[in-house]
Order: C-alpha cells, then structure tokens, then sequence
C-alpha cells in the first residue's frame, strides 16, 4: 500500500509543480496597468447625458413591449354550407373521372409493387 501512494504521490508532484509555476506572478506592466486619463465630466455634462437617457428609456417604455407584436389577422369570411358542398361535389366529380380513366395513380412511392404492374 504504501509503494502506490509513494508512486502517486511521485507522480502527482509535477504535475502540481507545473500548474503552480505556470501561474504568473500577478504583478501588471506599468504602462498597461491603468486606463487612460480621462477629462472629468462637469454636472452640466452629466444632466445633459441623463436626459437623453431618461428621454430614450421613456419612448422605449411606451412603445411596443416584448410579446405585443402586430393583431392577429381576422379570419377569412365563412364560405356557406351550401357553397362548400357544391364544391366538394365538384371535386369529387373530377375525382371520379380521373380515377375511372386511370390517370390517378394507386398511390405510394414509384417503387411500390402496385405502380410497377403494366
């Protein structure tokens, strides 16, 4: 027991080592530690800035919120019971001659046994 945690433990050593030497000192380079100098900003300055904020913020408040977006569109108008069934009787019409003259297929893809009959 002991020779495996004495090879661990000799194992794991440089790995730690490395980590802890990768790591730099924390120290930063003089001429990039700081940012640069920067003209302080008189009150006048700053109220004009918060008004324009306060002038943006405002508008964005009263226009449209998030989730608003445009009406739903109205529906189309109902088309009569009357209508509806004609055109169905129409479609099934045509729908019967095609079939009848062969010109609709039996369905499925055009490897189906079906659509490969002469």
């Amino acid at each position: 027991m002991r020779k495996i945690l004495l090879t661990a433990g000799l194992a794991l050593i440089p790995m730690i080592a490395t980590t802890a030497f990768a790591q730099s000192s924390g120290e930063v380079d003089p001429s990039q530690g700081k940012a640069r100098p920067v003209a302080p900003t008189t009150p006048a300055e700053r109220s004009e800035a918060r008004g324009e904020r306060k002038d943006a913020g405002a508008a964005a408040a009263r226009g449209p919120q998030i989730g608003e977006g445009q009406a739903q569109p109205t529906t189309a108008p109902k088309v009569s019971r009357s209508d509806r069934k004609s055109a169905n009787a129409k479609r099934r019409a045509a729908t019967k001659q095609a079939n009848q003259a062969g010109e609709l297929s039996r369905g499925g893809n055009t490897d189906a046994p079906e659509r490969q009959k002469p």
